[in-house]
């Protein structure tokens, strides 16, 4: 995964929060992310919304510089799980 030490050690602790399964995937796994390119991450697990929308504001209210977008695998279209399966990167 193409990102600083400092700002993984800042999603982990974040993530350690929540008791669940996170994966990152897209250009900052596959190795094409741009400087400012957002992190995106799947959970497969069912989060209840109240715990999904705290993991949103931790994230937002975080040093990152760039924008983490968390998604429900569930959610995602079958052709797009296609897409990110074989880049999915456990957290």
């Amino acid at each position: 995964m193409i990102i600083e030490k400092r700002h993984l050690k800042i999603i982990k602790e974040i993530l350690s929060r929540y008791p669940y399964n996170f994966y990152a995937f897209g250009s900052r796994v596959n190795g094409n992310p741009r400087r400012f390119s957002d992190l995106d991450i799947c959970f497969m697990d069912n989060i209840l919304w109240n715990i999904r929308a705290h993991l949103d504001e931790d994230f937002e209210e975080s040093d990152l510089p760039f924008k983490v977008d968390v998604v429900a695998w569930q959610s995602c279209s079958k052709d797009f799980q296609q897409a990110i399966q074989k880049d999915l990167l456990p957290l």
